[in-house]
């Protein structure tokens, strides 16, 4: 592989890595408002199914990105920021379920300004 297919493949896998963020935010809302509102347990089995499904959507990309490259690497570190990301909302998932702080975003007291 010389330097110009390297540098191609670099951003391949860069551009594919990028997109996570981007299928999982459009799915989930952020970390600091789940830990605030994630207290019913259907709106968390709603937010673990929004995990999965961004997660196969990056996925996706990952590896179309590696079809396309031939190589490995977009999938590889597709799966590294994944894995990130999940890690992340389900330590929020997780800690609304156990702080007892978080109510459901209907409740009356989020009304109050």
């Amino acid at each position: 592989m010389d330097n110009a297919d390297s540098v191609a493949l670099a951003g391949l896998a860069i551009m594919a890595a990028a997109e996570v963020p981007n299928f999982l935010a459009g799915l989930l809302p952020s970390t600091m408002t789940i830990g605030r509102f994630a207290a019913d347990p259907v709106d968390r089995a709603r937010l673990r199914r929004s995990e999965f499904v961004g997660a196969g959507l990056a996925v996706a990309v990952g590896v179309g990105a590696s079809l396309i490259g031939r190589h490995p690497l977009p999938l590889l570190l597709t799966m590294i920021v994944l894995a990130v990301l999940l890690y992340e909302y389900e330590r929020a998932i997780r800690s609304a379920a156990e702080s007892g702080r978080a109510v459901p975003i209907n409740d009356p007291s989020n009304t109050k300004w």
